[in-house]
């Protein structure tokens, strides 16, 4: 049949039938594509909506009670230095470490912007015992949270004891209560 056509009919023909091919891929392959892609952008949409845990109450209330936990471990009394010094003289005595305890004066400018007190420790004995050390320190309570640490390795060009052992430096944090 197609052969008893002239040039002029072929060309006539191609038309419909690439409107005809364009139809069918449409309706076996194209639509089920479209409608899975408007399906799952529905989905998305509506998942994210429900899964929004800004306004999930349980989440909040868990966010909540984290907050007030960390909040809690920072709170130290009007005797802070005190307490402070002796429960770790008391555990770097027990880590056979020594401690070295300078009280800082309180600036002569008060700072609007920082939050709490502040205390440095400076700590001397081997590597290990200071690990140690500041593991035993981060559990313990009404002593604030370790805000800042410094190890330094024995200087050979020290003579005396302090030489021949590691420094820390721990920086302490706390918030009236």
């Amino acid at each position: 049949m197609l052969s008893r056509l002239d040039h002029i009919q072929k060309n006539k023909l191609l038309l419909p039938l690439f409107v005809l091919g364009l139809l069918l891929c449409w309706f076996l392959a194209f639509d089920k594509t479209f409608e899975a892609v408007k399906l799952n952008r529905k989905l998305k949409e509506k998942s994210e909506k429900v899964n929004d845990i800004s306004f999930n109450p349980a989440y909040v209330q868990q966010k909540l009670a984290a907050l007030n936990l960390i909040l809690k471990s920072y709170k130290v009394d009007e005797q802070w230095n005190d307490k402070l010094w002796m429960q770790s003289s008391a555990i770097a005595a027990k880590q056979n470490v020594s401690v070295d305890f300078t009280l800082e004066r309180p600036p002569v400018e008060v700072d609007s912007t920082s939050v709490g007190r502040s205390q440095s420790l400076y700590f001397y004995g081997g590597f290990i015992q200071l690990v140690k050390l500041v593991d035993t320190l981060e559990r313990s309570t009404g002593i604030g949270k370790i805000s800042a640490l410094q190890v330094k390795a024995p200087k050979t060009d020290v003579v005396g004891d302090r030489g021949k052992k590691c420094v820390l430096r721990l920086d302490f944090r706390g918030n009236l209560k």
